[in-house]
């Protein structure tokens, strides 16, 4: 847990830069979202570090499992996961995908 504070830190990922990147999350249409959610947690499953292991990992995997990760919540948690261990990625994700994903991309990235 102590490693993704650091990185939370070292990018600049305060509490109310999250709390304002979940609100911009708001503005995902469902149908998006289901794509993205998708995209998010291969990307995470693949990374070989991350926070999959931690609180937000059980998080992850526990709405996985009661089929809810496609909700609000769970895209917040997945983009809060994917800024973590794979950011580039993740815009790419974002990027790729339709007009309102790339708006939250560029969001994001303003923000941080």
């Amino acid at each position: 847990m102590m490693e993704i504070r650091e990185i939370e830190k070292e990018m600049g990922i305060t509490d109310e830069k999250r709390t304002q990147i979940y609100t911009y999350c708001k503005d995902i249409s469902s149908e998006t979202r289901e794509e993205l959610t998708d995209g998010l947690l291969r990307l995470l499953l693949v990374q070989k570090k991350g926070p999959l292991k931690t609180d937000l990992g059980k998080v992850i995997f526990h709405l996985q499992k009661n089929e809810r990760l496609n909700t609000l919540i769970g895209l917040q948690k997945l983009v809060n996961a994917a800024l973590i261990v794979a950011p580039e990625e993740m815009y790419k994700i974002l990027e790729t995908s339709d007009q309102d994903a790339k708006e939250l991309a560029q969001k994001i990235k303003n923000i941080l």
